[in-house]
């Protein structure tokens, strides 16, 4: 299938184009063999739901037509629009003098924040500075500071139905999805703002979505199956939509160290890969109502 206009990019890295790739679709996570993850003596198959689609890895540079078409114009805002940028040289200096990237573990990284106070204040100043302008002085929110194993292709997961003392082994993985499900509908979805995350590992991450708001979605939906007779609602929209157009593409953001992007995850099926890398994957992250 060819993209639809539909979600667009606001690209401002230097590399431009180079970082966003485009495949043929989604299968089932039973369609492709997982690889292993083999981390400081971890080693296990990553596993997954059982209907969790997953990106094909058949990736390739966007021709012209297709980057004319993901490209926005003038008209941005928090929700059709995915914003690319490199994050200041202050607040990187910040982040590399807390030493993050060659943490071994999630407990590393917490120690690492909270073992200089002084150290931890200039970076929240610095990270107040560069988020204010973005949210337009709006109110923001930090959500978390995220961890994940190398070489995981999928690496969006639900854990709190694991016990306390689970292990990466034990975890289950969702494949591409749409975030909050509890507080909206497919038709408010797009009224809740987005994120913003922060590469602060060694690795290049990568970032996976379809360019297609929830609406857009549920319309192509619709010319497939009767929405009400098979309750499409917002829990189990990605199900359908993946059954149904297994062949629309999905688009791969290379997100290098100390690179942000801002996306409306609750208005797009999207997910994030460390497929193939090596260290641990470390993320910072804010919701808000960002541009720029």
């Amino acid at each position: 299938m060819k993209l639809k206009k539909g979600i667009l990019i606001h690209n401002q890295l230097e590399q431009g184009y180079e970082v966003v790739h485009i495949n043929s679709g989604t299968v089932l996570h039973t369609a492709l063999v997982t690889e292993p993850v083999n981390f400081h003596g971890m080693v296990y198959t990553p596993q997954y739901e059982d209907n969790a689609r997953i990106a094909k890895r058949d990736w390739r540079a966007l021709n012209r037509e297709e980057i004319r078409g993901i490209q926005a114009k003038d008209k941005r805002n928090d929700y059709n629009t995915i914003y690319l940028g490199d994050i200041p040289e202050a607040l990187k200096a910040c982040f590399k003098r807390l030493d993050l990237a060659n943490s071994k573990s999630r407990e590393e990284v917490f120690e690492k924040f909270s073992g200089d106070a002084a150290l931890t204040k200039e970076l929240s100043s610095n990270l107040n500075s560069f988020l204010s302008p973005l949210a337009d002085n709006k109110p923001f929110n930090f959500h978390c500071i995220g961890t994940n194993l190398p070489n995981i292709e999928m690496v969006a997961c639900n854990t709190t139905k694991l016990p306390k003392d689970f292990k990466p082994k034990d975890i289950k993985y969702m494949g591409m999805h749409n975030d909050g499900t509890q507080s909206m509908t497919i038709h408010t979805a797009h009224k809740f703002g987005n994120r913003i995350s922060i590469n602060l590992g060694n690795d290049t991450r990568s970032f996976l979505f379809v360019n297609l708001s929830m609406i857009q979605a549920l319309n192509m939906i619709g010319k497939k199956i009767d929405l009400k007779k098979n309750n499409v609602n917002i829990a189990n929209i990605p199900k359908f939509f993946f059954e149904h157009f297994p062949d629309y593409p999905v688009i791969r953001v290379q997100q290098k160290p100390y690179q942000y992007y801002i996306a409306p995850t609750d208005n797009c099926f999207h997910d994030g890969s460390t497929l193939g890398n090596k260290e641990l994957d470390i993320t910072m992250v804010y919701f808000g109502a960002f541009q720029c």
